[in-house]
């Protein structure tokens, strides 16, 4: 079975980073991290140049608390003119409330896309996370419900959109399967309305899969579907990507 699984990941070149796997506390003690990188270059017929790369750090209190933050950008160009830019950077602090089952989110959150417009993007918000499936005490994995909300300010690079602050609902749903000890499978789906109008939202779904290929170094295989009902102006409600990463984790 892992023996087809890497062969479907290598056939498909595949660019960008998410990171979607849900932290608990004590699962991987003191301070860790990963380094994720994708790139394609074409020459000849197609003229192609695409690059991604992503850094984690975590650090695990291994009591009660754990906190970690991801930085990555992604820049692809297409017969000398760009076509990809955007940078994101997200930080998310996990603290125990009721045992390991109950746990008290914050988090804060910036990017930027130039092909969706977003000059700047800011975000921080908190909510609490509840533990539905234990991995540690069965073969069905770790399923977690998330839920509060966020304040959010956007500033767009067109003329027309004007600057938006808004508060919305943030839920959530996390799931981590894994699939050996080399292997693991993680799925999200977030739903994010606007307080004041639920016509006015963000729906995105995630899944990875990922294997260890050598020591600390593992193969990736994501895809990822994100809608915005009210984008700005010109661009498309829905974007989804496929993609294969390199990662080392350390």
């Amino acid at each position: 079975m892992l023996r087809t699984l890497f062969l479907l990941l290598i056939s498909i070149q595949l660019f960008a980073i998410v990171a979607i796997k849900p932290r608990e506390v004590g699962e991987k003690p003191g301070l860790s991290g990963e380094l994720t990188g994708a790139f394609e270059t074409r020459r000849g017929n197609t003229e192609k140049d695409n690059y991604a790369g992503s850094l984690q750090l975590q650090y695990d209190s291994n009591a009660s608390y754990v906190v970690w933050g991801v930085l990555r950008g992604e820049y692809g160009e297409a017969g000398g003119v760009r076509n990809t830019n955007n940078l994101f950077a997200h930080l998310r602090y996990i603290e125990n409330v009721m045992g390991s089952d109950v746990a008290a989110e914050g988090f804060a959150q910036m990017e930027q896309d130039e092909f969706k417009s977003i000059k700047d993007r800011a975000l921080a918000g908190g909510g609490m996370r509840w533990k539905v499936l234990n991995k540690k005490r069965g073969q069905w994995g770790g399923l977690f419900i998330g839920a509060g909300a966020y304040a959010e300010y956007i500033g767009y690079s067109t003329a027309v959109d004007p600057l938006e602050r808004n508060l919305r609902f943030n839920s959530y749903l996390a799931y981590s399967l894994p699939l050996s000890s080399e292997g693991l499978f993680t799925a999200v789906g977030y739903y994010q309305p606007k307080c004041d109008d639920v016509n006015d939202y963000y729906a995105t779904a995630s899944a990875r899969i990922e294997l260890q290929i050598y020591r600390q170094l593992y193969l990736g295989f994501s895809v990822e579907y994100a809608h915005d009902s009210k984008p700005a102006v010109g661009i498309k409600q829905d974007d989804f990507s496929q993609r294969t990463l390199f990662t080392f984790k350390f």
